[in-house]
């Protein structure tokens, strides 16, 4: 794997967080869009993207994006149904998707419905049937939005958890080592190959976590094994999270 470029910002705090997010989302989709004809995004759930996706709905930055050109994916998703208060699907539903104007084969969910088997294959084939390539055969996200637990997993990969059912090197099921809960989640390896992984984090309970990832020992923590091969990669930190850097 060749070295990655790697940058942090620290913003003061989780509003000016979500502010700065929203600018840097329409600055760099029209930016990309310059060149190419649709976007493919792969979004995180949790409560920090409640919030800068809520603020990316508002129509002062939601006016300047051309939504129609833009893919939506998730990194990964409990096995619940869309209805269910734990979907990730539901809340970004909620927060942005139902507050903009975007076709609905641009949405390209994962169906927490589906028993894991077999949704692993069906979204993994998802993704290739979409997502477009252009330095090796696998698919090359533009941009991946993360978020990190105060254990150090992203997406559904926990540490000392391993993935089972990998289809193709895109997808995996997972199980939370906390509820039991399955999941199905897009693996390092398909993340590693985006073109822009982005962290986004706040709270000082991921301080320690986040100063061993980007001055430490990456390999303690699957966050820290995302290093893309090709692409760059950036950290958006509030203040409490930058706290021990």
């Amino acid at each position: 794997m060749t070295d990655f470029i790697v940058n942090y910002k620290i913003i003061p705090d989780v509003h000016e967080l979500a502010e700065y997010f929203a600018g840097l989302f329409v600055n760099r989709c029209n930016s990309i869009l310059k060149e190419k004809e649709n976007i493919f995004v792969a979004l995180s759930g949790g409560n920090t993207p409640k919030l800068y996706l809520a603020k990316l709905s508002e129509e002062r930055f939601a006016k300047d994006v051309p939504w129609n050109r833009i893919h939506f994916f998730w990194v990964d998703e409990r096995m619940v149904l869309p209805s269910d208060y734990g979907s990730n699907y539901r809340m970004i539903k909620e927060i942005l998707l139902d507050k903009i104007i975007i076709p609905e084969d641009n949405i390209h969910r994962i169906k927490g419905e589906i028993v894991p088997q077999l949704e692993v294959r069906r979204y993994g084939d998802e993704v290739v049937n979409n997502v477009g390539k252009k330095r090796q055969s696998e698919p090359e996200f533009d941009w991946v939005l993360l978020g990190i637990g105060s254990d150090g997993h992203t997406a559904s990969i926990f540490p000392r958890v391993d993935l089972k059912d990998i289809y193709q090197n895109i997808t995996a099921v997972s199980k939370s080592p906390d509820t039991g809960q399955m999941r199905i989640t897009l693996t390092e390896e398909i993340i590693n190959n985006a073109d822009n992984v982005t962290f986004i984090i706040s709270g000082g309970d991921k301080a320690e976590t986040v100063r061993e990832i980007i001055k430490g020992d990456k390999q303690k923590f699957p966050a820290g094994r995302i290093n893309p091969q090709f692409g760059t990669l950036e950290y958006l930190l509030d203040k409490d999270a930058a706290s021990l850097l």
